[in-house]
């Protein structure tokens, strides 16, 4: 019983650290693609 329960431990963290990569990914993806909007409407505007 002891040993389930740690296994349980064991994938809850594997599971919150899956999910803290995954959201630091699309923070830095959202970051990046906002970046090249505003990049896209500055040429925009300096045409």
């Amino acid at each position: 019983m002891q040993s389930i329960k740690w296994k349980e431990q064991e994938l809850f963290r594997f599971i919150g650290l899956t999910m803290f990569y995954f959201i630091i990914l699309v923070l830095l993806f959202l970051i990046h693609g906002f970046h090249d909007m505003d990049a896209g409407a500055f040429i925009y505007t300096e045409f």
